[in-house]
């Protein structure tokens, strides 16, 4: 039975040949995602790259297990960008490690090499996420369980288990822990024969 292009993933014989610096297990790619620079790629296990996505990260991205990266999510710059377990990034979110200088004193441009662009990693902690066409900017930091809302955009660290909203993003509220608990039960239940 076809499924069609939603169900359109790499086979694992592809996604070795990609040459990934490491992958890990029940790792799913669609074929739509167009990923660059796969050597400095490290992808952990039960991680899900969906349709459009782009990364074009030279930087390096590092994913941790039970990794999600929603379609038409883009992750670019020159800073490395780390997912920790059970990240989850929804539909359209714009991940950039590095900003344009556009105060007009350098030749600022993704094609000159050397310009104007500022780059920093962008840290996710276990847990965190980014709501649906949120854009994340360098110097950003999830620490775990900290999320960002829907169309919001971040530039620095977030606390721990609280909710981040708007433009630019402020505390909203905090998160309960009893996601904690439910990870514990998947990861027995991954153990179980």
């Amino acid at each position: 039975m076809a499924f069609g292009l939603n169900s359109d993933f790499l086979t694992r014989e592809q996604l070795e040949s990609l040459g990934f610096s490491k992958i890990g297990h029940d790792v799913l790619i669609h074929s739509t995602a167009v990923i660059v620079n796969c050597s400095r790629i490290s992808i952990g296990s039960r991680v899900r790259i969906d349709p459009f996505v782009v990364i074009s990260n030279r930087g390096g991205v590092e994913f941790g297990n039970n990794v999600h990266i929603g379609s038409h999510s883009v992750l670019a710059g020159a800073g490395e960008i780390r997912l920790g377990d059970f990240v989850n990034i929804s539909h359209y979110v714009g991940i950039y490690t590095s900003n344009e200088d556009t105060s007009g004193r350098t030749l600022s441009h993704p094609t000159v090499p050397g310009g104007g662009a500022r780059s920093a990693s962008i840290i996710f902690g276990r847990h965190s996420g980014v709501g649906h066409g949120s854009m994340v900017l360098p110097g950003a930091r999830f620490d775990e369980g900290s999320i960002l809302g829907a169309m919001s955009r971040i530039s620095r660290p977030m606390k721990a288990w609280t909710n981040y909203a708007g433009v630019p993003a402020r505390r909203m509220t905090e998160r309960r822990r009893d996601t904690l608990a439910f990870e514990e039960e998947y990861l027995a239940s991954l153990r179980t024969p």
